[in-house]
């Protein structure tokens, strides 16, 4: 994780370990070992989470969708999701390579009212046939998008600093700037290390950490994480806030 403290112009990065989503499968990978020289049988063993994504619609509202993450390190062929209504749902297979499923709601899918709280069921076949399902529950703990108060270039045109408005019952922020569809830089973890924590946020980079060969309109992404747990491996909540600037 990187800390964020904005005391007297400077942005300070801290550390701290976090757990993710795909360890809980590799654990149990490597707690099934060799047992002497008999053949080892690996057990298919999958991670499924749901949470909500928040972001503003063109209209300016704030809309929601539920999102749907399913991970194994077995090779699985097919992930359905039941929701508390019943309502079923294929999941994505991503990039076909059968270690994750995922859904990409349109914008249609996002609502004004938030997704059914309650126990969603993951239904996942593994390459060999086998079928399991898992279960993950979705409350109303929701996180608003950022609001992006200023996007500029330095006086001296070197760096490039965004500003916005805290999240309120944020864990940790992502910030990741893309040029149309080529990802430039991603950072994850990130939060607020002053106490008191302040209501404004910035961050800043130098462009010549950014653009390389060409100017262009370059999009940048504030992203806010609040987790199920202290444990930090399950999302409860996800916000999504973006704008754009030309380099």
């Amino acid at each position: 994780m990187h800390g964020i403290n904005f005391e007297k112009e400077h942005i300070f990065i801290k550390l701290l370990q976090m757990k993710k989503l795909h360890l809980l499968a590799l654990v149990a990978l490597i707690m099934l070992g060799l047992s002497g020289c008999e053949k080892a049988t690996v057990e298919n063993i999958a991670a499924a989470d749901v949470f909500v994504k928040a972001i503003k619609n063109a209209q300016g509202e704030t809309v929601y969708a539920p999102i749907h993450s399913v991970f194994s390190y077995n090779k699985m062929t097919s992930v359905s999701v039941t929701s508390p209504s019943g309502t079923s749902t294929s999941l994505i297979n991503y990039e076909n390579g059968g270690n994750s499923f995922y859904n990409e709601p349109a914008d249609a899918d996002y609502l004004t009212t938030q997704p059914a709280v309650g126990t969603y069921t993951y239904t996942v076949k593994f390459d060999n046939g086998e079928e399991k399902t898992y279960t993950n529950s979705l409350s109303d703990s929701k996180i608003l998008p950022a609001n992006i108060t200023s996007l500029t270039k330095t006086a001296n045109g070197d760096s490039v600093y965004i500003y916005w408005d805290a999240i309120a019952n944020v864990d940790f922020y992502q910030i990741k700037i893309q040029k149309g569809t080529t990802q430039i830089l991603y950072a994850d973890g990130l939060y607020d290390s002053s106490s008191p924590k302040k209501q404004n946020l910035r961050m800043g980079f130098l462009l010549s950490n950014l653009i390389s060969n060409s100017s262009g309109i370059y999009t940048f992404e504030i992203a806010g994480k609040l987790y199920e747990t202290i444990a930090h491996d399950y999302l409860q909540a996800l916000s999504s806030s973006t704008k754009d600037i030309t380099l």
